[in-house]
């Protein structure tokens, strides 16, 4: 009697789940793969990346008082920043419902140059609208669709703006503070020592926005000053925000590094300023590198700077923590003393 014949082998096509899946990893190894070789000459891949994480979360942790301070502003106004060899810009006006004039925050938002937009930091600007300040604040083209200096150029475009309209929009036009978050903190701080060193002006064939005598102050949050110290930092992500920025995946040692380096173009003459940044935070040494160097040139300078809280980067939007509310009542009461 012959032996009873074993189960042979599967039949061709009885297990398609194992050559979908087979296919579907090799898809994945392949994308990453052809990623891996794009981002080594292009740095759209990463910086599309960063820009989606930026924009998958909020930029803002309201206050609870938030919806008294929208009550306090009138419906925010879009005005045109027509720019010269630049894109034309944008910037959203928000104004006090209280009796003006108003001094006038130009707010830059942070986003690593290649994300956010004014919708980042519009509860930011609604409380400080609703403190009397007539706040503008800034819709640069973000990079890598633009690259430096054109937010700077739009920024300086911007201040002329205000010379011009502020007016008729409830602000005081002798009484102007820059102001900024992160990458904004350093387009802002940049823009502060266009308008305060004539050289620095030159190289960048810019007139100034304002009289230097308008610019009554500069508030920064958290931001990057010092390029030749900045990748000691570790800050996560700053090689493609920094490369989608300048056009230079070397960035560091771009031909115009030194113009973005405010420790290096800060003059005497620069504004007073307020800084701040989170004791967890990589950026915290550029700060403190800034505030030494305002200093040392004799230029008024505030800092709030922590120990041992564990705040980090933007911790002054998280309005869910203490140190938020501090940071926001150190910054009006700068604001006071230095625009009255």
């Amino acid at each position: 009697m012959p032996a009873a014949e074993g189960p042979g082998p599967p039949a061709r096509g009885s297990r398609p789940w194992l050559r979908r899946t087979g296919r579907a990893v090799t898809a994945v190894v392949v994308g990453a793969l052809l990623a891996l070789g794009w981002y080594q000459v292009s740095v759209q891949p990463g910086a599309a990346m960063l820009r989606a994480l930026f924009d998958s979360g909020p930029g803002v942790t309201a206050p609870p008082d938030v919806e008294a301070a929208r009550a306090a502003v009138a419906a925010p106004r879009t005005v045109p920043v027509p720019t010269p060899d630049a894109p034309d810009a944008s910037a959203v006006v928000y104004m006090p419902r209280s009796e003006g004039p108003h001094p006038v925050v130009l707010w830059v938002h942070g986003g690593g140059y290649v994300s956010g937009s004014p919708a980042t930091v519009e509860d930011f600007s609604f409380l400080l609208a609703s403190r009397g300040y007539t706040v503008v604040s800034l819709d640069y083209t973000l990079a890598p669709e633009a690259r430096y200096p054109v937010p700077v150029r739009q920024g300086n475009a911007a201040l002329a703006v205000v010379q011009k309209r502020i007016a008729e929009l409830g602000g005081d036009p002798a009484r102007i503070v820059l102001g900024g978050d992160s990458a904004g903190a350093q387009i802002a701080s940049q823009l502060a020592a266009v308008q305060t060193n004539p050289r620095l002006a030159d190289d960048l064939g810019l007139t100034p926005g304002v009289p230097a005598d308008r610019l009554r102050a500069v508030v920064l949050y958290c931001g990057a000053y010092d390029l030749d110290t900045l990748a000691a930092t570790g800050f996560p992500g700053l090689q493609t925000f920094l490369w989608a920025y300048t056009g230079h995946r070397d960035w560091a040692d771009a031909p115009f590094a030194d113009e973005l380096s405010t420790t290096e173009q800060a003059t005497a003459d620069y504004p007073p300023t307020y800084l701040t940044v989170g004791d967890a935070d990589p950026f915290e040494s550029q700060s403190r590198e800034l505030a030494a160097a305002l200093e040392e040139r004799g230029v008024p300078t505030e800092t709030l700077f922590w120990d041992g809280d564990d705040l980090p980067h933007e911790y002054q939007f998280h309005f869910d923590r203490p140190q938020a509310a501090r940071s926001f009542d150190a910054t009006l009461d700068f604001l006071e003393d230095r625009t009255g």
